[in-house]
């Protein structure tokens, strides 16, 4: 508990630094092409778009899901989707891209990911108020249910976390990890009820989808968006999701610590 709270204590103290890392970070993103920050909002838009156009217009609607159009179903579950591939892939680099800051004793490198992490939450919040567009298009509205969107974006953050300090440490010494991780983020879209419905698997084995944490987080912004409900109606499926973050961030923080004093010899 107490190398918790000097954590967040190092995280207050050096706020200015991953302040200023964050805002480098997300201008690098756009650094060099003509429209720069508007790719922030057009790329997101141009896909919300084209999703909409396709499943509202081209199929006339498509069919309805969780008792709404297989568009409102199809753009909550792929919002956060897009947080998760972004960090998953980019975090997994984020020691190797922030190299000139591994002999800086007094940065605490464990706060690297969240550099990441920040960067990328201005499209992300964007892409949620796009969320809100398309739900009173189709006339659905919001309840207070959207608040605890908090909740599952520090879930998502944790868990996020905890797979960058072991992706992040273990792809100095071992460069296939980068290809690994991104392996895993093209099957675990597929894996993940986000053009699929759950209930569409039978009954008996739809208790696997559980060990799948990605899927509680998208299935929290549906369950907050349109669905009205309360994380704490789902106890057995927070149970297991935090058991699989902590299981992360504990093995995460192992494997950093243990390979942290060989960093500078590799990167």
């Amino acid at each position: 508990m107490n190398k918790i709270l000097n954590f967040i204590k190092d995280i207050y103290s050096k706020r200015s630094i991953l302040f200023e890392l964050t805002k480098r970070d997300f201008q690098k993103q756009y650094m060099g092409s003509y429209l720069g920050f508007i790719w922030v909002y057009l790329q997101p838009l141009l896909f919300i778009v084209v999703i909409y156009t396709i499943f509202s217009l081209g199929l006339k609607g498509g069919n309805s899901v969780d008792g709404v159009p297989f568009v409102v179903y199809l753009i909550t579950g792929i919002v956060p989707w897009f947080y998760i591939a972004d960090n998953l892939n980019s975090n997994t680099r984020v020691i190797k891209q922030h190299s000139f800051l591994l002999k800086k004793v007094d940065f605490r490198l464990s706060m690297l990911p969240i550099v990441n992490i920040m960067s990328s939450l201005i499209p992300h919040v964007f892409l949620v108020f796009i969320c809100f567009v398309v739900m009173m298009i189709n006339e659905i509205s919001l309840s207070f249910y959207v608040f605890q969107l908090i909740y599952y974006f520090i879930a998502m953050m944790s868990l996020l976390l905890g797979i960058a300090w072991l992706t992040s440490s273990a792809q100095l010494f071992i460069p296939d990890v980068a290809k690994f991780v991104s392996l895993i983020t093209t099957f675990g879209f597929w894996l993940t009820p986000i053009f699929w419905n759950i209930n569409n698997i039978p009954i008996q084995y739809q208790w696997l989808i559980n060990f799948n944490p990605f899927a509680y987080i998208v299935q929290g912004y549906r369950d907050s968006l349109y669905q009205n409900i309360g994380f704490w109606e789902k106890p057995y499926d927070g149970l297991i999701f935090w058991l699989i973050t902590l299981f992360f961030l504990t093995v995460g923080i192992v494997v950093f610590k243990k390979l942290r004093p060989h960093f500078a010899e590799v990167a």
